[in-house]
């Protein structure tokens, strides 16, 4: 399972119900792997503006997301996506990432950002599919289903 663990101050900013994405992504990524995911991401607030990152924090799926929270929705929702797949690289991959670049045209075209930016094509169905959710969470109570009659 994909385990997001945003603090307070994150999801005050995001507004993200990150249980929800949680699941929507272990749901999306398992199935697309074909295999069990097990990653426990904490979810921080970036100190730098404009710039997220990911780092492998202790053991093999414990990971640490400093996130961007700066931008529209689709902004953050990409972001997130585009973190998590250089947890991806590491995890499924056994692909290590090299930290430091000459330039940032050599960061830009690097392969593992290259892999990132493409994972960030699926910001559209996820956000879809968490505004779905959310719909049907909000029709279950505005028509009281959870009581019978």
């Amino acid at each position: 399972m994909i385990e997001f663990l945003p603090t307070k101050r994150v999801i005050k900013e995001t507004n993200i119900d990150f249980n929800l994405l949680s699941k929507i992504c272990t749901s999306i990524f398992e199935k697309g792997f074909d295999k069990k995911i097990n990653i426990k991401c904490k979810v921080w607030k970036s100190k730098v503006k404009e710039q997220s990152t990911m780092e492998l924090t202790k053991g093999r799926c414990h990971y640490l997301m400093d996130l961007d929270t700066e931008g529209n929705r689709r902004y953050v929702f990409s972001t997130i996506l585009h973190e998590l797949r250089h947890a991806f690289q590491e995890y499924v991959f056994n692909f290590t990432t090299v930290a430091r670049f000459a330039s940032y045209n050599a960061y830009y075209n690097s392969k593992e950002e290259r892999d990132a930016r493409k994972q960030e094509k699926l910001t559209t169905e996820v956000m879809k599919i968490y505004d779905s959710f959310k719909k049907a969470e909000e029709k279950f109570k505005r028509f009281n289903l959870k009581e019978l009659g």
